[in-house]
């Protein structure tokens, strides 16, 4: 399993989760910067309810075309939806789903690490109803007889990627040797080193942290991961392309994985999920979904937007510290604002990158009431695949 040693990587988002390394913008000081504008129209948690009409003719041409032209450079396919509060929403697909057959608007690809954001979400709500308290000490909230040195973390350390536990060890090649078999997380954990840092003491992104928030949210619903979502951050039906795998299977159509192990006979022998029942599950709580562009840009624009989680919980999630604190990961969301050619405002959201061939990006530009998704089914960092192209879409919108 891919994962963060250090705060300085060199690349920016690592698999099946997404760590990417600490930026900052040019002659930046450790801090976000954004470009001064008109008063903004809309902010965190106080989107309207999510618009269902169309952008204008003009603005659906000119995103096309950015689409087009990112197949015309060589990606396989594209799928992406925008939408813009009070504006409408769009969206649009390019290229092929197998080498063969186009992708269609309600293709599945799988989206890695943006499952966190989901995850987060949730571990909020639970935390809204009394269920957890987010500085609980993780320990309190584990399966009974699951033996693992949790060094004194909380539940709000997991969140941040601060607990101190370090990444399994399972390999992606492991866990692939066999692509039906489905991996339990205790199992998977299993392998997690003895060595911990300090607890609470720095950022460092590991998969582990979404691991065992999983299982959190096992033990206090006392129901599996995906009925708790379903029942919960997922509940909205307009939500129900956006799966937790294994849990739930993805009912397609598919983007398959460009590359390698692409066609429908990889998909067959992975057992139907996106890449496969071996990939999915070894990364479970920390980037095992799948979803279409327009549910997952439906999720962000109701979670950004107030529909999911309250306001306070939200800007937890999006404190990402200041000056030499300053680390571009929340609780579950990163900072996006100056990644790649920068969106002009602040931009938060997550990006994922699964190896066994997808990149995708969620990005929300509060201010402006926009939640983007972009994705496409081969292998990379979103940063450099999908994210320049989310804020080339972000351009075209009259805001």
């Amino acid at each position: 399993m891919a994962k963060a040693q250090s705060l300085i990587v060199s690349i920016g988002l690592l698999v099946p989760g997404c760590a990417p390394a600490v930026q900052h913008a040019p002659g930046s000081t450790g801090s976000p910067s954004v470009s001064v504008g008109p008063t903004p129209r809309y902010a965190l948690g106080h989107f309207p309810k999510p618009p269902t009409g169309s952008l204008p003719d003009q603005t659906v041409d000119a995103m096309q075309a950015i689409l087009d032209a990112a197949v015309n450079r060589g990606l396989p396919s594209m799928s992406a939806t925008v939408m813009a509060a009070d504006g409408g929403v769009w969206s649009g697909v390019a290229g092929t789903a197998d080498g063969e057959h186009p992708v269609e608007l309600g293709s599945q690809f799988a989206i890695a690490s943006i499952t966190k954001t989901v995850i987060a979400a949730e571990v909020m709500s639970l935390s809204e109803a009394g269920l957890l308290h987010l500085d609980d000490q993780v320990s309190r909230h584990l399966p009974k007889g699951f033996d693992f040195d949790t060094n004194g973390a909380t539940i709000r350390n997991l969140l941040g990627m601060e607990s101190g536990i370090p990444d399994p060890t399972i390999t992606r090649s492991e866990a692939v040797a066999d692509p039906g078999h489905i991996w339990d997380p205790t199992e998977i954990l299993a392998t997690v080193p003895d060595g911990r840092s300090e607890a609470g003491a720095h950022f460092v992104y590991e998969d582990s942290n979404y691991m065992l928030l999983g299982l959190v949210i096992e033990e206090v619903t006392g129901t599996s991961v995906a009925t708790a979502l379903r029942s919960d951050v997922l509940a909205d039906p307009r939500l129900s392309a956006l799966v937790y795998q294994p849990e739930e299977r993805p009912e397609g159509p598919f983007a398959l994985p460009f590359g390698g192990r692409d066609g429908p006979e990889a998909m067959e022998a992975g057992g139907g999920y996106l890449p496969s029942a071996a990939e999915t599950s070894r990364g479970n709580g920390s980037g095992c979904m799948a979803s279409d562009s327009a549910s997952l840009a439906l999720f962000g624009y109701l979670l950004f937007g107030g529909n999911l989680v309250s306001e306070p919980s939200l800007q937890a999630m999006t404190n990402f510290g200041s000056a030499a604190n300053y680390d571009r990961y929340g609780l579950g969301v990163f900072e996006q604002t100056n990644l790649a050619q920068g969106f002009g405002v602040q931009a938060v959201g997550n990006g994922g990158w699964e190896e066994g061939g997808y990149s995708s990006v969620l990005a929300v530009l509060p201010s402006e009431g926009l939640a983007i998704s972009v994705m496409t089914n081969t292998a990379g960092d979103p940063i450099q695949l999908v994210m320049p192209i989310a804020q080339e879409l972000a351009s075209v919108i009259d805001r």
